[in-house]
């Protein structure tokens, strides 16, 4: 029998830019005050649970890395830093709110939003970004073979990894929501099989899931 490995795919905690839906891609900033507080009761959850996680890996991005390391210091863990869990790269697209970005980019945006894997600003490609992701992953379960691993990372990034292994093509992608922030996914895999989905955008830390999903604003 194959050993399982449990990768717990979360979302940083929120921030301003977040909050005021600007493409961050792989610039951005740190977590604002409602991103800290998600970061802590994120690593209370975790702090508390029957299962115990042998690592904590995460982007290198400020907002990522700093929601790891509130939750590694929980667990008496230090947070491994790894590129290749970024966020897709917007190119010119980053720092733009979604009105910025069609008034610059009327023909990328109308492209973007009918499902087709565009290089928005010049930056990646969703084919990119995915093939990125799971040489990351492929590298963390082969290191942690039968373990249970929390990974810190971004939505457009998740979104990506878990459409990729549902089979749903770029296209398909937009019939996923993305994981609210510091909501956790869990993905398994095992030699044999690969890899499937266990639990998707699991954010019960946080509250009433459904009325916070309900208040969000669209994506």
């Amino acid at each position: 029998m194959h050993a399982t490995t449990k990768l717990m795919l979360i979302r940083h905690g929120e921030t301003d830019d977040n909050r005021a839906q600007v493409f961050q891609g792989q610039a951005g900033s740190g977590l604002n005050e409602r991103g800290r507080d998600q970061a802590a009761r994120l690593a209370a959850r975790f702090a508390g649970a029957r299962i115990r996680l042998a690592a904590v890996y995460c982007s290198d991005l400020e907002r990522a890395r700093e929601t790891a390391e509130r939750l590694a210091s929980a667990l008496g863990l230090r947070a491994t830093e790894d590129a290749g869990l970024r966020e897709v790269g917007l190119g010119a697209w980053q720092g733009l709110s979604r009105a910025g970005v069609q008034a610059r980019f009327p023909e990328e945006w109308a492209a973007w939003r009918r499902g087709e894997d565009v290089r928005r600003g010049g930056g990646e490609t969703y084919a990119e970004l995915g093939d990125r992701m799971m040489r990351a992953l492929d590298r963390i379960s082969e290191r942690h073979a039968g373990e249970a691993v929390g990974i810190v990372s971004h939505g457009a990034a998740i979104k990506t990894v878990v459409g990729r292994i549902l089979q749903m093509g770029t296209g398909g992608q937009k019939a996923l929501q993305v994981p609210a922030n510091t909501g956790v996914s869990l993905i398994e895999h095992d030699r044999t099989s690969g890899y499937r989905l266990a639990v998707w955008n699991d954010a019960a830390h946080l509250g009433d899931a459904l009325a916070e999903a309900l208040s969000a604003p669209p994506a």
